[in-house]
């Protein structure tokens, strides 16, 4: 069957796509892809799939949801949705124009449906039938990570953006052990429960190998890992520190948890060739990250992991969240003090909000903080809060100066940001948001070593 991902634009590789894409065409089936910066209807109408797939996150619903309304009122396809906001709020299949969704892991499952396009019995799809439903339960979680295709490069690297650029991303693992209150990893676990291994890494040569094709068949300067926590395991991170010099001497960067940054570990990412980190505070406030975000660590776990990554010249982006809800512009002035204690090399900031199936996001509905439908949250992130509290100018100004207030702490103690971020977002957005994208530059620069 011919199969067609419609996605919007990207720069960093869709891995989550691309491992579905390797599957499919395992199995014999033809596969390609088009942004929506494209001409995508005049793609459809040349390669005439007979399957349409998107990926959607919360905030993306609507624009997909018209784009296949659009191309059904012309061309015959079924349409299948999946990621993260159709696995965490499946009721949209009800009121959208797609024919199905496919929730969590999808590998296995699509192979089955394209080999089989009239069963209704598909695990971990939910297919439209007249005016109701069919659910189905979902496959165990893939055991054995290395059995699974290497994600297919092909399919972006016909962009000569993505098969040029500097950085290219690579995935160990899947799944995370914590349950952080933002995040979607405790009502996916619940989706798979007693359905298998909730964390699983591949083997090191398994992904070693992923590592060096790519770096064979593409000019690459550095190399990122995504995985949630990328020292989880000490033994792998021990076995990886041999083997990647082998492989190349690229600087890489990874994630990790200031409670599990012990000297060895650290020791090892920086024999490895490990460049940067980051790591996650979140909150400068012990209680709200144990009682409001479910991240019981230490300020002193933060900050020592912070000088541990130094000793060893590991370069360090310090994430945090401003304008949660059940907190103050108070608290994230705390938030802004301990990233002045750590003094990272890059302060991220970003806002809250709310998705959907999460604690967090589920608490801030339930507490009337957020009244709203989802379709307003996206990048939002990096604006503005869609919660209903106070401060939200403050918060979307201090978001943009916050980097830069935590590198220049008289900005902060001398009263001076605390004036700035006052000041009417309307007339500050426009100019902030250029100071917050230069100093991101100089961020970037510092922890990949060059432009981006």
């Amino acid at each position: 069957m011919r199969f067609l991902f419609i996605t919007k634009p990207f720069f960093i590789e869709p891995l989550g796509t691309m491992y579905l894409s390797s599957s499919i065409k395992q199995r014999g089936h033809e596969v390609d892809l088009v942004t929506t910066s494209e001409d995508y209807e005049k793609k459809v109408n040349e390669f005439s799939p007979e399957v349409i797939g998107y990926s959607i996150m919360t905030g993306d619903q609507d624009f997909y949801e018209s784009i296949n309304r659009k191309l059904k009122q012309k061309h015959n396809f079924f349409s299948i949705a999946g990621g993260p906001h159709p696995t965490f709020f499946p009721e949209m299949l009800k009121k959208s124009s797609l024919d199905a969704i496919c929730i969590g892991e999808g590998e296995k499952s699509l192979q089955d449906f394209l080999e089989n396009p009239e069963s209704h019995e598909i695990p971990n799809f939910h297919f439209k039938n007249g005016n109701g439903i069919i659910t189905n339960p979902v496959y165990p979680l893939i055991g054995n990570l290395n059995e699974v295709p290497f994600p297919d490069r092909e399919l972006v690297f016909k962009y000569p953006e993505v098969k040029n650029g500097s950085i290219k991303h690579f995935i160990a693992s899947r799944g995370c052990p914590y349950n952080c209150s933002y995040c979607f990893n405790e009502s996916y676990s619940e989706i798979y429960n007693k359905k298998g291994k909730r964390v699983r890494f591949r083997s090191v040569d398994n992904l070693l190998g992923e590592v060096k094709e790519v770096l064979d068949t593409s000019p690459t300067k550095f190399v990122y890992f995504q995985d949630d926590t990328f020292i989880l395991d000490s033994k792998w991170v021990k076995e990886f520190s041999e083997k990647y010099p082998k492989i190349t001497s690229l600087p890489f960067h990874c994630h990790i948890r200031a409670n599990l940054a012990k000297e060895e570990i650290i020791k090892d990412l920086k024999s490895a060739g490990c460049y940067s980190v980051h790591i996650a505070a979140e909150s400068g406030n012990a209680k709200i990250r144990k009682e409001v975000l479910n991240r019981n660590m230490s300020d002193e776990q933060i900050i020592s992991s912070v000088e541990l990554l130094k000793k060893y010249d590991i370069k360090v982006m310090l994430q945090n969240i401003l304008g949660l809800p059940f907190t103050t512009l108070k608290n994230d002035f705390e938030t802004l003090e301990l990233n002045i204690k750590c003094q990272p090399d890059y302060s991220w900031a970003s806002i809250f909000q709310p998705y959907p199936k999460t604690r967090l996001g589920k608490k801030s509905v339930e507490s009337g903080a957020y009244k709203g439908d989802f379709s307003d949250i996206g990048n939002n992130f990096f604006d503005s809060s869609v919660l209903d509290i106070e401060n939200k100018n403050e918060i979307a100004n201090l978001q943009k100066l916050f980097a830069i207030a935590v590198s220049n702490p008289e900005l902060y103690y001398s009263g001076l940001l605390q004036k700035l971020i006052e000041l009417p977002y309307d007339s500050t957005r426009e100019k902030f948001t250029e100071i917050y994208k230069d100093f991101r530059k100089r961020g970037d620069k510092i922890l990949y070593g060059f432009d981006l």
